[in-house]
């Protein structure tokens, strides 16, 4: 006899359940049936719509209205905690950095020449920001069910309807707020991984305007492993960089390594240079045409430069065509050392991943269970390198362990330089089992101020 169950089962939610299998395409990112999809397929997709591409979620507009409400929060000097507080130009701010940026606005608004931020990455295991603000509480990080000295912040797990919108929606207020303390030359650079790489790329399209998008670099995060993952072993993540105004955006450029510098042996009163080949075959868009050798004889090919700026570097001796063996022609130039630098990669490396900033964790603290996955300082000091001067002012507000100030720190030793940082982190309470919390380390920010 079939086994009947106690309770009966959600009819209405295994038709649903169904729907959504058969028509995935009717519903949502925060699963919901959409009535107008459900309306056009009855009708066949035969009744014409007003179309335009929108980026929408749920919450959008009152994320914005979140951004831009005034904030009754105030800060307060930290004297004891301090290093030569009156003469400082550094600052680790604690509390929610929503409302920080708010209170920054007016003393740094277009002064900060650098962003960097490794927000949460939404894996579900992370935390989304509580942005609920209670006017009447004493202090803005007092909420329900936290203490005067923690902050309640709430898990975003997949089985939220509102999973990426939540996410969204918290960067989304952050963002704004941080473009207005952007010079206009300014860079800001996000890390963030496969979860939601896709949406922050349009959220910052939004934001920071499509045109002033600069480039994504993909960086090997871990070699290995791969027991989390069913189908592909993830090795990278991404780091997003758009600038304030993409005119005024200077290149980017890094120093280049002894080893490259070898193949610059020879130098005239332009510099130094090697004579490099002028083909370029299996280009995508050849730029074929011919070139007359020194005995008459013509070489046809697929050259690196056009015919014009071909016939101006010869004249101008930046151009040789010698004998390449006993009867063979090669066509040269001078390839010059740009003494600025080289364009740097979107693909690298060498960039230091997990197990470096692990490292330097335990070199610090003694203990690489202080702080889960903190960026390595190579990262940083790279990512600064490329947009930050001698004196220039780097913000990082999801400030974690606080990499981006030794990064700073590290590269005024070595220059002399006098870049300066202002750190934000939110006093999050650590797990009283956790190794921070034995070690002393009661919040984040405790971590971040003592490294």
């Amino acid at each position: 006899m079939p086994k009947i169950n106690k309770k009966s089962s959600n009819i209405i939610q295994e038709r649903i359940d169904k729907l959504k299998e058969l028509f995935p395409d009717l519903f949502d990112h925060d699963g919901n049936l959409n009535e107008k999809e459900l309306k056009a397929l009855v009708q066949n997709y035969s009744v014409p719509q007003v179309e335009k591409f929108v980026f929408e979620w749920a919450g959008k507009q009152n994320s914005k209205k979140t951004a831009f409400r005034p904030s009754k929060a105030t800060l307060e000097p930290d004297k004891k905690r301090s290093v030569d507080f009156e003469k400082t130009e550094n600052l680790i701010i604690e509390g929610d950095n929503l409302e920080v940026l708010k209170l920054l606005r007016s003393a740094y608004f277009e002064r900060v020449k650098c962003i960097y931020i490794d927000p949460p990455y939404n894996t579900g295991n992370d935390f989304i920001y509580n942005d609920n603000f209670s006017e009447d509480k004493q202090a803005y990080w007092e909420k329900d069910g936290t203490t005067k000295d923690g902050v309640k912040l709430d898990s975003n797990s997949e089985s939220k309807g509102r999973y990426h919108s939540d996410w969204l929606n918290m960067m989304q207020s952050r963002l704004l707020l941080a473009r207005n303390l952007l010079r206009e030359d300014g860079v800001i650079f996000v890390s963030i991984d496969d979860n939601e790489v896709h949406n922050l790329r349009k959220l910052m399209d939004e934001i920071f305007g499509e045109e002033n998008f600069v480039g994504i670099f993909i960086k090997q995060s871990k070699v290995g492993g791969g027991s989390d993952t069913k189908f592909i072993v993830k090795e990278h993540e991404y780091v997003v960089s758009y600038g304030k105004a993409i005119d005024k955006t200077v290149e980017f450029f890094t120093k280049h390594n002894e080893d490259y510098l070898k193949r610059y042996k020879e130098e005239d009163e332009q510099g130094k240079y090697f004579w490099d080949t002028f083909a370029r075959p299996g280009l995508k868009k050849p730029i074929n045409y011919d070139i007359k050798a020194p005995d008459g004889s013509i070489i046809n090919g697929d050259w690196i430069r056009s015919k014009k700026r071909f016939d101006s570097d010869f004249g101008k001796g930046e151009i040789r065509i010698i004998k390449k063996g006993s009867d063979e022609w090669s066509v040269q130039f001078k390839q010059r050392l740009n003494l600025g630098g080289k364009k740097p990669r979107s693909l690298t490396s060498d960039l230091g991943g997990t197990i470096e900033g692990k490292n330097e964790i335990i070199k610090l603290f003694g203990n690489d269970k202080i702080f889960s996955y903190p960026k390595s300082v190579r990262l940083l000091k790279f990512l600064i390198s490329l947009v930050i001067k001698e004196n220039d002012l780097v913000l990082d507000f999801f400030a974690g362990s606080g990499t981006t100030a030794q990064a700073v720190m590290e590269l005024n030793k070595e220059d002399g330089g006098n870049r300066k940082f202002i750190l934000v982190q939110v006093p999050e309470e650590t797990d009283e089992k956790s190794e921070a919390y034995k070690a002393g380390y009661k919040k984040i920010s405790d971590i971040c101020i003592e490294r």
